[in-house]
């Protein structure tokens, strides 16, 4: 057998080189009169010097004074044995300060050291992410702490990280009592299933923001109204999870002043009734894919009312029809409801009689409880209601109203016939 071929100590030497060339750290070797003797490629870039600039050099030249006496703890540690781990940042090339993380590895024979290793490892990304990281973090606290609305970080899980001043104030809890807690604790109940399925939206990716108006319980128990707006922040970095961040506005005084003006649009303003508009909605509503539905309705005149206004003045006149708009009211129960077309004509809306009698009934016992004695400014007045009805398919408000006022004008010509036979109460 042919003996082995022996290995090449020079071609050793130059595949190791060739090694340590291609590390993407500095590499480099001193003896312990610190004075180099082997440097990387990655090395001499990094201080952008020629071999013959390192090779042989004190490491004072090669770092520079101030360097050199920020490391020189560093380098004793590694000539008495120790190695050393630490972060320094160097002046590089053109002139570029990059973090590095260097190592020191004291090289020891037959327990003498005879010089160290070095191993450096660039961390300029990782410090500049690091510290943009910290600037963004830094930036979004004081917009947190700032911002003249609430703002809330919240888990996918509905659990809350973090609530800044505003939120705190608008809810009515301190931050350490609301961190920790499922923000649906504070939604109020019947707007729970609708922000969940908003949220569920947002989290399948589905919309990318959610907002909307919702109710939340305050700590003292008070209802406020808030707009709340929402988006999913993926976590960017290996195991970091999803979170939600949530802007809350105070919107309850618009709410309020909204169902104000929704109130007065189809409210009577003298006797508090509804009025015609919401008279021909609610019939709407009721027929609405519903052609089977029957409603009644029963027209009301107040019979001597003229009177009064031209004797008492229409001052008076409102203290009466205010005071037949109450025992209207006290005489009427729901589903069915009352209205003031204007002047002294009312009317009530039957919509879930099941037949014609049912009206007629309620429409005896409304004039009964019109029809008496009236007392305003010190004055008594005497007042008989006349009433018509209808009821049946199909019918428009304004149709309805029509055939109910046409039947009441039949029932006063009845009664004034009847009250010439001499039976007035009819």
């Amino acid at each position: 057998m042919a003996p082995a071929e022996q290995p090449n100590p020079e071609d050793e030497l130059r595949q190791l080189r060739q090694l340590v060339n291609h590390l993407p750290g500095i590499v480099g070797y001193w003896d312990r009169n610190l004075r180099n003797v082997i440097a990387n490629d990655a090395y001499l870039g990094y201080f952008a010097m020629a071999p013959h600039q390192v090779h042989g050099r004190h490491i004072r030249e090669v770092l520079g004074e101030t360097v050199y006496a920020l490391n020189l703890p560093y380098i004793m540690g590694a000539l008495a044995g120790r190695p050393q781990l630490f972060e320094r940042e160097l002046v590089g090339l053109g002139g570029i300060r990059r973090r590095t993380l260097l190592s020191y590895i004291p090289d020891i024979v037959d327990g003498e050291v005879l010089g160290f290793y070095i191993q450096g490892t660039d961390l300029t990304e990782e410090a500049d992410a690091e510290r943009a990281l910290d600037d963004g973090r830094r930036l979004f606290e004081i917009s947190m702490a700032n911002a003249p609305y609430g703002k809330a970080v919240v888990t996918t899980t509905g659990e809350m990280l973090l609530a800044n001043p505003a939120l705190c104030a608008l809810i009515g809890y301190g931050a350490d009592e609301l961190v920790g807690r499922d923000y649906r604790d504070f939604v109020h109940p019947d707007d729970v299933a609708a922000g969940e399925q908003e949220m569920a939206s947002l989290l399948a990716g589905t919309v990318t923001q959610i907002s909307s108006e919702r109710r939340y319980v305050r700590r003292d128990g008070s209802v406020i109204w808030m707009q709340r707006s929402a988006v999913l922040v993926p976590g960017r970095l290996p195991g970091a999870e999803d979170l939600v961040i949530a802007q809350f506005q105070d919107v309850t005084a618009r709410r309020h002043a909204e169902a104000e003006l929704a109130r007065l649009a189809v409210t009577d303003q003298l006797t508090g009734l509804f009025n015609r508009r919401a008279l021909v909605s609610r019939v709407a509503e009721h027929q609405a894919g519903r052609p089977w539905a029957a409603v009644g309705l029963i027209f009301i005149d107040l019979d001597g009312f003229k009177h009064v206004n031209d004797t008492h003045g229409h001052a008076t006149g409102d203290v009466v029809l205010a005071e037949v708009a109450r025992r209207l009211s006290d005489a009427v129960c729901e589903p069915n409801s009352a209205y003031r077309l204007g002047g002294d004509e009312f009317v009530v809306l039957v919509p879930d009689a099941a037949h014609d009698t049912e009206v007629g009934e309620l429409a005896a016992a409304v004039r009964s409880a019109l029809t008496g004695r009236y007392t305003a400014d010190s004055s008594e007045f005497g007042l008989t209601a006349s009433v018509g009805w209808t009821w049946g398919h199909d019918d428009n408000a304004e149709e309805l109203i029509r055939k109910a006022d046409i039947d009441m004008y039949r029932q006063k010509a009845r009664r004034g016939q009847s009250a010439v036979r001499g039976n007035p109460n009819i």
